[in-house]
């Protein structure tokens, strides 16, 4: 039996303990989870409408000294920073957020688009620069978190980047308060996470 055939069991074993209302709250979370996929691996607006739909960009590189930075237990461990990073050998500008031994670093940044923009996204890339020994049982979780809600999260065990494009809310003329949020789970070695070319792009369609 496969690695992921046990996983899918214990999962399953684990549902069926579950009470009716954790069932149903179970049943609506798969379902944003389903939304949440199509919606990072589904080519977008801005794929489509290509750069002339561009309207505005917000660069997180370049706006990196006005963030805050924050651990949400204890800061030990943690590291931000700006500099290039490699990851499987391609080399991008990125922010390096490596996660503190206990908890989440955060890095947080207020953002305003022009009112004149019809769609917000964001594009960037998650990676784990290389030379990290990470493996299925040492991951770095990556999340997104807007106005202190949950947008994305990603798992990444291998050193490589991962490219994706995620909406944003429609809050044109509006303060947006943006988290790039980095946790080790338990276990901080060999973190080295990385966040590749981050933007907050608007788009007049």
């Amino acid at each position: 039996m496969s690695h992921h055939q046990d996983e899918l069991d214990a999962l399953f074993r684990r549902i069926a303990d579950l009470s009716d209302e954790s069932l149903i709250l179970l049943s609506q979370y798969i379902s944003f989870l389903k939304w949440q996929e199509e919606q990072w691996h589904s080519p977008g607006e801005w794929e489509e409408a290509g750069d002339d739909k561009v309207a505005w960009v917000f660069d997180l590189i370049d706006h990196f000294s006005q963030a805050r930075q924050a651990a949400t237990v204890d800061s030990g461990g943690m590291e931000i920073k700006v500099a290039p990073a490699s990851c499987d050998g391609v080399i991008r500008p990125a922010i390096w957020q490596h996660p503190p031994v206990k908890g989440e670093a955060v890095l947080e940044y207020q953002v305003i688009a022009p009112m004149d923009v019809d769609v917000l996204k964001m594009k960037f890339a998650a990676g784990v620069r290389d030379g990290a020994l990470l493996s299925d049982d040492n991951q770095v979780a990556f999340r997104i978190r807007v106005n202190g809600r949950l947008l994305w999260t990603h798992l990444k065990a291998d050193a490589t980047w991962d490219d994706f494009t995620i909406d944003l809310p429609s809050m044109a003329g509006q303060t947006m308060v943006i988290q790039l949020i980095t946790d080790a789970l338990g276990n901080s070695r060999w973190n080295w996470a990385v966040w590749g070319e981050p933007q907050v792009v608007g788009l007049r369609l």
